[in-house]
């Protein structure tokens, strides 16, 4: 497995996948290595995580003003030397700049890659973020730089995908964005399943689930979310949806679990609202606490604006019992829609989101009823085993099939 960065460094939803795929491959008896990156860290001595090894490579800040070289470098040597020493039947890439290194290193194994998001578009999302903060002569300067860059990630991103043997994705989102941003016919696309670690997210009920909400501090109904503070993600659209919400709903709460380069203008904008009483920014929450938030929410609200290529946190929401509404974005309405239509926000807005919330809130026990749908819904399609199995036939079919995706 090849991962741009790994945990505990990063606690993405693809971070989230490769964890996931490498304890079900290592369960069944394969030898799993992570090769992942940090940044301005010496990569140390190889790490055991759920019976698979880690091995990490190590660069300078990845910026644009080297053209990503530094980390390019660093990761076609730790991929190389790694290959030396333990040569891998199959290569499996996840993210776009660790995928064009490894696939550079000439190692002699057929490579797949799963397609989790565009890396163009991604960038391209922050990098307007980053624009509106600067002075009008230095945004000029910086959009120009941007377009640069977009164009050049967009092209390695390209040249890793003819280099693999099959293309992988998690939702019928991410096969249509994939077609579309690099022309990859149906045919040579291939769809995985993802999973949920059904013991570590689960309900908790009656008294144990109120001694939860009472250490977390938890009172009244609670609405969560969990996510990275960047604008795509879509936090600022909660907020204002928060005022709606409140003025139906007083006692209510939002929980924001995350970090982020726009927490400090979310925390104003909060304040701003009127709604800074009712917001709290919970920061960065350990994975080995994060079970706890989900149990203990009333309802999870994943308010994305673009690119939600798959959704981890939905699922881990409903591993534990409590019921997630969505925008209509990405891969979310495909993992509402066959649980409850009425989960799913009818558009990407604070309006669309406060009218897909508030029946829930003001009708809470049709909320309680849910619930329990929620985890059978997760138990029945999102089991890490039958994930494994899926991917462990996609390796021998690939392994043995000479042919490319071009």
């Amino acid at each position: 497995m090849v991962i741009d960065s790994y945990f505990p460094d990063s606690q993405g939803g693809a971070e989230r996948i490769v964890d996931g795929w490498s304890r079900e491959m290592a369960g069944k008896g394969h030898e799993v290595c992570v090769l992942a990156g940090r940044i301005g860290e010496g990569s140390g001595p190889d790490e055991e995580r759920g019976g698979y090894r880690i091995r990490r490579w190590s660069s300078r800040r990845r910026s644009f003003g080297d053209g990503y070289l530094s980390a390019i470098f660093a990761c076609t040597r730790a991929a190389g030397k790694l290959a030396e020493e333990w040569r891998p039947d199959i290569i499996h890439c996840h993210q776009g700049l660790s995928a064009y290194a490894a696939l550079h290193a000439g190692i002699p194994a057929p490579a797949v890659c799963t397609f989790h998001s565009p890396w163009r578009d991604e960038f391209i999302e922050d990098a307007r973020t980053r624009e509106e903060t600067l002075s009008p002569v230095i945004r000029l300067l910086y959009r120009l730089i941007a377009r640069l860059k977009a164009a050049r990630i967009h092209h390695m991103e390209g040249d890793s995908l003819i280099r693999c043997r099959r293309v992988a994705v998690l939702s019928e989102f991410s096969r249509d964005r994939l077609a579309g941003v690099h022309g990859i016919l149906p045919a040579g696309i291939d769809f995985l399943r993802g999973g949920i670690d059904l013991d570590q997210f689960s309900p908790a009920q009656g008294e144990r689930r109120e001694s939860i909400r009472r250490q977390l501090g938890f009172d009244g109904l609670t609405l969560l979310t969990v996510r990275r503070l960047v604008r795509r993600m879509g936090i600022d659209l909660l907020l204002k949806a928060m005022v709606q919400i409140c003025s139906r709903v007083p006692n209510v709460r939002l929980v924001v679990v995350g970090t982020g380069s726009e927490r400090e203008g979310l925390e104003r904008m909060a304040s701003e609202l009127g709604v800074g009483s009712s917001v709290r920014f919970a920061g960065f929450v350990p994975d080995g606490e994060l079970p706890d938030y989900y149990k203990a929410a009333d309802l999870f609200i994943l308010p994305t604006r673009s690119l939600e290529g798959y959704g981890v946190s939905t699922l881990e929401a409903l591993a534990s019992g409590t019921p997630a509404v969505g925008t209509p974005i990405g891969a979310t309405p495909g993992i509402l829609a066959p649980l409850e239509e009425g989960l799913i926000a009818q558009e990407t807005s604070p309006q669309g989101i406060s009218k897909a919330v508030l029946p829930w809130l003001l009708f809470p026990s049709a909320l309680a009823d849910l619930r329990p749908r929620c985890r059978s819904y997760a138990e029945e399609n999102f089991r890490w085993s039958d994930a494994g199995d899926l991917l462990e036939n996609f390796y021998r079919r690939v392994i043995s099939d000479s042919k490319g995706i071009g």
